[in-house]
Parts: structure tokens; sequence; C-alpha cells
């Protein structure tokens, strides 16, 4: 999880074609992000809406969205919502998300019970892209 914490700041800093979206919205990258932190998020629809928006084309956003759905920053936690974006993300190309789904998976919590098989599946697409936790897990269900 330490790594998805640290690409977490870095993804900050690469959300530039998000702030497009938001600002159309009459917001600023800024402001959500500070909502995000705040845990405000959820107190502002238009605000979800605007990542929504922006999420359809953003890996970035679309990670974004989904940790906000799994952690209940956007609302109630939704799990399934957390699914369906990062799945988004994912096939955006971005390899956390790829690590998140593995996990889903792992923990079984939305799917009624682990699917290792699934697990090991997007862990090794997160591995393929050079994330070690990723790797780590592999490791672990290969004993």
């Amino acid at each position: 999880m330490w790594g998805i914490i640290m690409n977490f700041f870095k993804r900050m800093a690469l959300l530039f074609l998000m702030s497009l979206t938001l600002f159309a919205a009459g917001l600023m990258l800024q402001q959500v992000l500070e909502m995000y932190q705040n845990d405000t998020l959820r107190d502002h629809p238009e605000a979800v809406e605007a990542l929504k928006d922006s999420a359809n084309d953003n890996a970035d956003a679309a990670f974004l969205l989904a940790t906000g759905y799994k952690e209940g920053k956007v609302g109630a936690i939704d799990l399934e919502s957390a699914y369906r974006w990062y799945i988004k993300a994912a096939d955006l190309g971005d390899a956390d998300a790829m690590l998140m789904i593995g996990w889903l998976y792992y923990q079984g919590d939305l799917f009624g019970g682990s699917d290792l098989k699934k697990a090991r599946y997007w862990f090794s697409k997160a591995a393929d892209k050079g994330i070690d936790e990723a790797v780590e897990m592999l490791e672990i269900l290969s004993s």
C-alpha cells in the first residue's frame, strides 16, 4: 500500500487535463483536491460530477474517483462504483488501478469471497508495469 500512497502524491502533479474539465465546471483542480483531502468532496456534488466527467478519459481522475468511492470521500462507501472506476483507470493504463483491482479480488469484499485467479491476473498486470507491491503479492500467492 505504501507505493500507492507515494504515487497518489505524484498523481496530484499530473492532473492537468482533469483541471480543464473542472475549470469548465467553474472549479479549480486545487479546490477539488483540497475537498478530497479535507474529506468534504461529498458535500459538493458539482465537483463530484465534474470529476466523473474528467474521469471518462483521464486515468488519474478515474483512479482518484475510484479511491474516493472506496474510502467514502464522494459519498457512502461504494465498492461497486470503486471497482468500475478502477477498471476504467486500468483500461486507460493505470498500474495502481490494476493493483487495487487485484486487492479487491484478493480481499473479496465486493465479490462474496476472494477470487485468487482474478487477483493473480490483476497483480500480474500491475507487476508488468513495475508495481513492486504487485510482485510481492504474486510471490505470496505462489507460496
